[in-house]
């Protein structure tokens, strides 16, 4: 008994601040500027606050219920999963413990039980087994993937892939080297600059190519890791080249931008998501300029963008995914199956309207293909396309993705957690960027 009482103070003395990464219900940074009204995003935040006051002071009751109601306006989010977990030992309610990480295995996260298993197991030991085999096989490897290229230029922070079919060439986005590199099929392993920031480019982060107009899209901006002179100027822009000669087209700006990220590119029209700020863009035609196609405090953190179903899909890395319907501009979230949304980076669609989503942050990180219902608001089904390769593994993350042909073209291993903001070198070597390639059914 007094090892177990014990272990209950450490825990309720560390509270739940300890719980909050990425994706974090607090990081100004990912998760977008405040809003002055309330929003989902603004109320969760104050119930998790409520929640940890609450545990230090030994109201447990208190917490769990506020954690639940943070739940239900977060759906799947990991870190509230973990605080209600911490409640539930700290409050030696090992069924309660239990029916949490039966939760975890359902939204398909995967987690570490920690110190309590002894409690558990003493509670009910058949039911622990039987939710750590569940836990366990959410982050067993899955599907099969081909690497389709190694670009060894640890100091790029490559983060967007695009593939001209038409061609074999391959184009990549780099953060940190502020370019556009190109693969050509002969020499996958050798890039080439393709643009770069004597075209006015910062940091690189979505990138895409237009069958149509024969463009490589690009979407670019500023970010701690951007290497920038001492007098440049920061903004961003959206940046269409000329995919044969590699000249730039055109440049496009909008006043009020905080940093275009993500984008989809169908029929010669752009729809680009604003990861500091709740907005999404849009661009007609390439002789058009960029507008505003909807402004929402509700959005937090907007990564990639997916056409389906007549409406575009939004990934929103601390909510889920938002449909905002092209007719009449309303946003909705979609409603989430078992599995977690939380933490989507790259997302596009298939040609017969499966949304393809890569999550990191997230532990497993992995490929999903969703779903959506007959109506198009609710996921109806999920697949898992990658998890566990060999390339996804260490201290990076998978990040954008993009689709042709029936087939995906992932960074495997983009090294995010290893480029510090400070700019700073890390104790850990950054690897090669891999390409992997992956069949979709």
């Amino acid at each position: 008994m007094g090892k177990t009482l014990t272990m209950r103070n450490l825990l309720a003395a560390a509270g739940l601040a300890a719980l909050i990464n990425l994706p974090a219900l607090g990081q100004a940074s990912a998760e977008g500027p405040a809003s002055a009204l309330p929003t989902p995003q603004s109320i969760a935040m104050e119930l998790f606050g409520g929640a940890n006051s609450a545990l230090r002071s030994g109201d447990y009751e208190s917490a769990r219920r506020m954690l639940e109601a943070a739940l239900d306006l977060k759906p799947g989010h990991p870190a509230i999963l973990r605080g209600l977990y911490r409640v539930a030992t700290s409050a030696e309610r090992p069924g309660d413990a239990l029916e949490v990480l039966e939760r975890m295995a359902d939204a398909g996260l995967g987690f570490d039980t920690g110190n309590e298993i002894d409690a558990l197991g003493a509670a009910d030991a058949s039911r622990l087994a039987a939710v750590q085999a569940r836990l366990a096989g959410n982050v067993t490897a899955a599907g099969r993937a081909e690497r389709a290229a190694r670009i060894d230029r640890p100091d790029a922070l490559i983060e967007g892939v695009a593939v001209d079919i038409e061609t074999d060439r391959i184009f990549l986005s780099s953060v940190a080297n502020r370019e556009i590199l190109m693969l050509e099929p002969f020499a996958p392993n050798d890039p080439v600059v393709f643009a770069d920031r004597e075209d006015g480019l910062w940091s690189v982060f979505g990138i895409a190519v237009d069958d149509r107009s024969r463009m490589v899209w690009a979407a670019s901006g500023v970010v701690p890791q951007t290497p920038l002179e001492a007098s440049e100027q920061t903004g961003t822009a959206l940046f269409a080249f000329d995919m044969m000669t590699g000249d730039l087209y055109r440049r496009f700006e909008i006043d009020g931008a905080g940093r275009l990220a993500d984008f989809v590119v169908r029929d010669g029209i752009v729809y680009v998501s604003d990861a500091d700020a709740p907005r999404i863009y849009v661009l007609n035609s390439i002789s058009s300029q960029l507008e505003l196609l909807v402004e929402d405090p509700r959005f937090v953190s907007l990564q990639g963008l997916a056409l389906a179903h007549g409406a575009l899909y939004v990934a929103d890395y601390a909510m889920g995914i938002w449909r905002v319907d092209l007719g009449d501009h309303s946003v909705s979230l979609v409603r989430a199956g078992d599995e977690s949304l939380i933490g989507i980076d790259g997302f596009l669609n298939t040609r017969e309207g499966r949304l393809i989503a890569v999550r990191n942050g997230v532990t497993p990180h992995q490929v999903m293909a969703i779903d959506l219902d007959a109506t198009g608001h609710a996921v109806a089904n999920i697949d898992i396309l990658l998890r566990g390769h060999r390339d996804m593994a260490g201290e990076t993350e998978p990040t954008l993705i993009d689709l042709a042909d029936g087939r995906g073209w992932l960074v495997a291993n983009a090294a995010w957690p290893l480029f510090p903001e400070d700019g700073s070198a890390p104790d850990t070597p950054r690897p090669a960027t891999v390409i992997l390639e992956l069949d979709l059914p």
